[in-house]
């Protein structure tokens, strides 16, 4: 599966402290709770009263991000015992299935009598990830690790066996929606499906650092003299090539 995308999220600062005083074994569901729904009216008037561009909450609003932290609950923060807000968000690694077969018995690590390994058959320890992603505390990594499974075993029964099990999807909460969603967002999807980055505002700052952009060398980076300043980043114009 492809586990690298990216996506902007919405945050309600003012809840930021309270997120950070929580327990540990609350720390993660704590930092969820701040992001938020990019599609909520209300969020969405806010964050115009915020100066928050149409672009930003179209971004917000396709996110991959969103739909794997909050939406699936499969990424995970790293170390959030450190209680600083997360920019980067982790998807716990699974273990591959079986497929080296000789004589009917199939040659792996694990003993499992299926192809996919079982939770407590993984090769990286629950307890490591734990101390990794969620404070010390199992529950949510297993839930994470669970989820991806019921979907690679979904998409098994699917594929191989022609049978649509929704039973397997029912006991980890997730619905058939989802499960074809998980699949195309992690396997198959394009890649403005996975980054969506919004486009910049127009810089309306005299020292931003686009404006630095161009000037190398001695002679015009020493201290006596300054580099030759923009006053804009875009040009004179809105057209290309201004």
């Amino acid at each position: 599966m492809l586990h690298y995308l990216f996506g902007p999220l919405l945050y309600d600062l003012d809840r930021i402290p309270d997120a950070a005083n929580v327990p540990d074994a609350d720390l993660v569901a704590a930092q969820r709770d701040i992001i938020l729904d990019p599609n909520d009216p209300e969020v969405i008037a806010e964050a115009c009263r915020a100066g928050i561009s149409d672009a930003w909450l179209d971004a917000c609003r396709r996110s991959p991000v969103y739909r794997m932290v909050k939406d699936w609950e499969i990424a995970l923060p790293l170390h959030p015992e450190f209680r600083t807000l997360p920019s980067l968000f982790y998807i716990p690694p699974e273990s591959p299935v079986r497929t080296a077969v000789d004589n009917g018995v199939a040659m792996s690590m694990i003993k499992s009598k299926g192809v996919l390994p079982q939770l407590d058959e993984f090769r990286i320890p629950i307890r490591f990830l734990a101390n990794l992603m969620s404070a010390g505390h199992e529950e949510p990594v297993q839930k994470a690790l669970v989820r991806q499974l019921a979907i690679r075993a979904f998409r098994r029964a699917e594929r191989v066996d022609g049978v649509v099990d929704t039973g397997i999807l029912d006991a980890v909460g997730l619905t058939l929606e989802d499960a074809r969603d998980m699949h195309r967002l992690l396997s198959l999807a394009h890649f403005h499906e996975r980054f969506v980055i919004p486009t910049t505002r127009r810089e309306r700052t005299a020292n931003a650092p686009y404006i630095e952009r161009g000037f190398a060398g001695f002679r015009e980076m020493t201290p006596s003299s300054s580099p030759r300043r923009r006053t804009s980043f875009h040009g004179e114009s809105a057209g290309v090539g201004s």
